[in-house]
């Protein structure tokens, strides 16, 4: 857990952090980016909510921003790589970041920083070699400036192609220490 006097940023472990997430979920990627069918009660459960590892930022009680990722196969990326082998070759221990999710009125803040300050943190002490994505074409300026590279072409349908990209945890280690030092 750590804070940055507005915002408490940790790995969520109770059933209200949750329902808030399925909440966010659905506002994100059902409303705002609709990728999903809308469930008609409110709230997104993603397809690996079981195997996911969820990191929010919480403003008092509640959540406003959240970043979910997990290590165990099937990987949705996989689908979107020529070669799925890539994310069990000789040296990889695979980390997918499935979803982030940050309310728009907190988009303008620390809150992308300190998920990605969690993660950080997470990936330290696990064992990780890479971290996968799946990263919205039209945002793929965003995503290399965050350290990630594609790793295939665009796949998907014309509203909503995704690009499967990579980024060492070292690169990540090494990006964190520049911007710190």
């Amino acid at each position: 857990m750590s804070h940055d006097g507005t915002y408490v940023f940790k790995r969520a472990d109770s059933a209200a952090e949750f329902e808030q997430i399925h909440a966010l979920n659905y506002a994100t990627f059902v409303r705002e980016i609709p990728q999903h069918d809308d469930p008609g009660d409110g709230r997104l459960v993603d397809k690996f909510h079981d195997k996911n590892l969820y990191f929010v930022a919480l403003r008092g009680e509640r959540v406003v921003g959240m970043l979910s990722l997990h290590d165990q196969p099937p990987f949705s990326i996989a689908s979107r790589l020529p070669d799925p082998a890539l994310l069990c070759g000789p040296g990889i221990r695979p980390l997918e970041v499935r979803l982030l999710a940050i309310r728009p009125d907190e988009r303008a803040s620390s809150v992308f920083g300190g998920l990605a300050w969690s993660v950080l943190q997470h990936v330290r002490h696990s064992g990780h070699t890479h971290l996968f994505i799946s990263g919205f074409e039209d945002r793929l300026s965003l995503y290399a400036g965050l350290g990630f590279e594609a790793i295939g072409p665009a796949v998907g349908p014309a509203e909503s192609r995704f690009v499967p990209m990579c980024m060492s945890v070292s690169r990540m280690e090494d990006l964190h220490a520049r911007a710190a030092g």
